[in-house]
């Protein structure tokens, strides 16, 4: 592209038209949002025709100047330089900049030249250093000595200087400290475990340590991207607090899709690198960490089952919001089965399903009616609304324990009122465990949007599981990675 100079009396081109190789520089003049004031002073510099309206001359920030135009042919950044603003429009003005310059350059090195005790010889002119008075008569006053009281001033001034400076650059620093700690990035729960707990639901030390543990699969990074570590903090603050990209992107400065980019990119790593923390520990475990009370009334107990339901958006197509409105809690939502061990580990997820979905469908349809996931004997704990005690013994041989029915009753004898209430208060982990996982992961308690439940992305790449199947195994491994909400005693 030709490039032409801003200024109006100068007819160069980027192109050379003298014949010669060499080819001009131009540089484009200062923009507003970023230094407003040397903008101004080289719009006031450079001359221009009078603008038609009568208004103030506001060139694009596009428009160049060539090289003609400064004493060195590049502008400088030193406020001091001659050349911080373009100054040689004519030949008078090239004089007085080619004479700036010099004072500029014997300034520079008056500044950085040290004064040294041990000078055995310096020239100065005494008449420079003696006052107007004794110009006339030098034979009652010590050149000498007097040159000695300069080089004590200055050493003073020097002295002076050095502890200023010394104390400007304590200033900066801490500035610069303050300024980090204000960013919204990782500095500001750096060390802090009840910061890193509030916006990533992590402590400091187990934060550190899944990062160390996935960014080395991470990929994408170019010069202009945040640090791995921020796109870490910044996709567990999206989980812990829900806030919206746009807000996200807003306190650190970069674009809503950047964000969104950035997010996505780590839940598939968190995925694949922790979805090994959502298991069914071995058995042999289990009943060795089986707590005291849990033991005394169900000694081979190894799950607690129960779904929940996470609301979304209703979706455009008539069938899939036919397939995913719940009856029971009045809006379309998706349905999941959930099962903890007795220690409150989450142990199993299914995948979502439409809120319409019963919740004895969906126990038969998610796998976890297994003899891979259980032994025989195995008591697995559950709601009166999973009334499947067949299905788990002619699978697996495994006992599945509900409370009592009064069906066919009139009332419930006292002892199954007892047994019932034994079985209900151990039940009742799997609900605390579901409040934790939506309570530490607020994103779990909003209405999700589409895009969260299976994105375009997903369908073009035909992925064997949706966004919030990812989603909710990522939260699920990270809560596992907190203690345990049933005391061991």
């Amino acid at each position: 592209m030709v490039k032409n100079c801003v200024v109006s009396v100068c007819k160069k081109h980027y192109y050379s038209v003298d014949g010669t190789k060499s080819k001009r520089s131009f540089y484009e003049l200062p923009k507003r949002h970023i230094d407003p004031d040397r903008r101004d002073r080289w719009l006031a510099a450079i001359p221009r025709l009078q603008v038609k309206d009568g208004g103030a001359w506001s060139p694009p920030s596009s428009r160049t100047i060539c090289s003609d135009h400064f004493v060195t042919g590049k502008p400088s950044n030193d406020p001091l330089h001659p050349d911080y603003v373009p100054s040689i429009f004519d030949e008078n003005s090239r004089v007085a900049a080619l004479d700036k310059l010099r004072r500029y350059e014997r300034y520079i090195k008056r500044s950085t030249q040290p004064i040294s005790d041990s000078q055995d010889t310096i020239s100065v002119d005494g008449d420079d250093l003696l006052p107007s008075s004794q110009h006339s008569d030098t034979s009652d006053s010590n050149p000498t000595s007097l040159l000695q009281k300069k080089l004590d001033e200055q050493r003073t001034l020097n002295a002076s200087m050095q502890e200023y400076i010394s104390t400007l650059q304590e200033e900066r620093d801490k500035a610069i400290d303050d300024l980090q700690k204000c960013k919204f990035s990782v500095s500001i729960i750096k060390e802090d475990d009840s910061r890193c707990q509030f916006y990533t639901g992590l402590s400091w030390d187990v934060f550190l340590s899944t990062f160390h543990f996935t960014c080395n699969h991470v990929q994408g990074k170019t010069k202009d991207s945040l640090p791995f570590i921020d796109q870490f903090f910044l996709t567990l603050v999206k989980l812990r607090l829900d806030l919206p990209f746009e807000l996200i992107a807003h306190l650190t400065g970069c674009g809503d899709q950047t964000i969104s980019d950035y997010f996505w990119k780590w839940v598939d790593v968190l995925f694949a690198k922790l979805q090994f923390l959502v298991k069914q520990p071995d058995r042999e475990a289990i009943i060795m960490t089986l707590p005291p009370e849990f033991k005394a009334k169900f000694p081979r107990l190894t799950n607690i089952i129960d779904c929940f339901e996470i609301f979304i958006d209703m979706p455009g197509e008539l069938l899939a919001r036919q397939q995913t409105y719940s009856n029971y809690k009045k809006h379309t939502t998706v349905k999941v089965l959930i099962a903890c061990s007795p220690l409150g580990a989450v142990t199993f997820l299914s995948l979502a399903w439409g809120g319409r979905v019963s919740d004895v469908e969906l126990v038969r349809k998610s796998g976890f009616i297994s003899p891979h996931r259980h032994q025989p004997g195995d008591q697995i704990l559950a709601d009166r609304g999973f009334p499947l005690q067949d299905d788990f013994a002619v699978h697996c041989s495994a006992e599945l324990v509900v409370p009592s029915f009064t069906k066919g009753k009139s009332q419930l004898s006292s002892e199954d009122v007892e047994t019932s209430r034994e079985k209900s208060s151990i039940r009742i982990h799997v609900e605390r465990v579901i409040g934790l996982l939506k309570k530490r992961y607020t994103i779990l308690k909003g209405t999700l949007p589409i895009q969260m439940i299976k994105s375009l992305k997903d369908e073009a790449d035909r992925a064997d599981l949706a966004s919030i199947d990812r989603l909710l195994t990522v939260c699920a491994a990270l809560v596992n990675l907190g203690s345990s909400i049933v005391f061991k005693g």
